[in-house]
């Protein structure tokens, strides 16, 4: 029998699809919620899903009365950019994400329903068989599997879904470790610009407050840049440097940034580690085919399995490594060789459906002059 069981993180409303995971060692607890804290976490989850939830899902460059309810509306009481960026989040979070399909009285899916990863248990029968049990105010329901969409990325049984955050467990503790030591360096440090050391006298706390006053009037600020000090007799002023090895910790912390942007298959420059492309579009390139295809090619595979689909759904993420212009440019080509109908470039670019009345004429030689 196959068991995944999450706890509840947190009762905020959006960020209940959140949830905690805890792993098979009992020794090793992963908080999602928690880790969200983690800058480059929450970075590398937002890109990811952010860019998956703005990709629309098509069935052969076309919309259809399924690809309407995933781009458009879910559900009643939830945006689909939302639900696609909390199924996503979710998954890189915990390792499953899990939607209840709600059909109609012809079994055509007409609602997909979020359920907390808390109250979804996957179990497998002994003749094979997978079912899912979701726990309700104390009650029971056994949910067929079909009647479930569960979005999983990595996985070694095929059934249940492994968090990236279990590759990560040390890094985040050595990145909050080294995090805090920095912050308790600059915390409590010394942190004053300068020593002035008074020879030969014991004075009090109001005597040594009395000549640091006046020693600041007379040196620092704007006035007094590049202005000669002059010192008495009895004084010695030093400026305080801040270690240098220090500085270079706090200037090359990006070890752990690199593992997990290597965990979640980013390249470092989207986590703002500097990297050399020739220029946005080529990174972009780059990003599609090494990162955000595999995560698109596990959700399209759930969604044609379970949504009956009688043509094939696909990510349209012509956005990302295409210019406004391009993409124009490209849908006129279409056009031309016939790929792509007028009708359909004129919907894909937003507008109304051309009517038999309508009549539209190539511009005339004198108006490409006017315009």
């Amino acid at each position: 029998m196959f068991n995944n069981q999450a706890r509840q993180g947190t009762q905020d409303a959006f960020l209940d699809v959140l949830v905690s995971m805890v792993s098979d060692d009992d020794t090793m607890q992963y908080s999602s919620i928690k880790a969200m804290r983690n800058s480059d976490v929450f970075a590398a989850v937002k890109i990811i899903s952010s860019d998956i939830a703005s990709s629309d899902l098509l069935a052969e460059n076309k919309e259809t009365n399924l690809t309407k309810l995933i781009n458009n509306n879910p559900n009643e009481y939830m945006s689909a950019w939302h639900y696609k960026f909390s199924q996503v989040a979710n998954m890189l979070l915990n390792g499953n994400a899990f939607s209840l399909i709600e059909r109609d009285e012809k079994g055509e899916p007409i609602a997909l329903h979020p359920l907390l990863n808390s109250k979804v248990t996957i179990e497998q029968s002994d003749d094979g068989k997978v079912h899912y049990i979701h726990s309700e105010d104390g009650e029971k329901s056994i949910l067929d599997a079909l009647n479930v969409l569960h979005f999983k990325y990595f996985s070694t049984d095929g059934l249940t879904g492994v968090s990236p955050l279990y590759a990560l467990h040390d890094e985040l503790k050595l990145q909050e470790r080294g995090n805090k030591l920095l912050a308790g360096f600059f915390k409590r440090g010394v942190n004053g610009s300068g020593i002035l050391k008074i020879r030969k006298s014991n004075l009090d706390k109001k005597a040594k407050e009395a000549i640091r006053q006046k020693f600041e009037e007379a040196n620092a600020g704007d006035a007094n840049t590049m202005r000669t000090v002059i010192l008495d007799e009895e004084m010695d002023y030093t400026p305080v440097q801040i270690n240098t090895d220090i500085l270079k910790l706090v200037n090359n912390n990006d070890w752990n940034t690199k593992q997990i942007a290597k965990v979640f298959g980013l390249s470092t420059d989207r986590l703002g580690v500097e990297a050399n492309h020739s220029n946005t579009i080529q990174s972009n390139v780059m990003y599609l085919r090494n990162t955000l295809t595999h995560f698109l090619k596990a959700i399209e595979s759930e969604i044609n399995f379970k949504l009956n689909s009688p043509k094939r759904l696909k990510f349209s993420t012509e956005w990302l490594i295409s210019e406004p212009q391009q993409v124009y440019e490209n849908d006129l080509k279409a056009v031309r060789m016939g790929v792509m109908s007028v009708e359909e470039m004129r919907k894909k670019l937003g507008l109304k459906e051309k009517n038999e009345d309508d009549t539209f004429h190539s511009p005339t030689k004198e108006s490409e002059e006017i315009v």
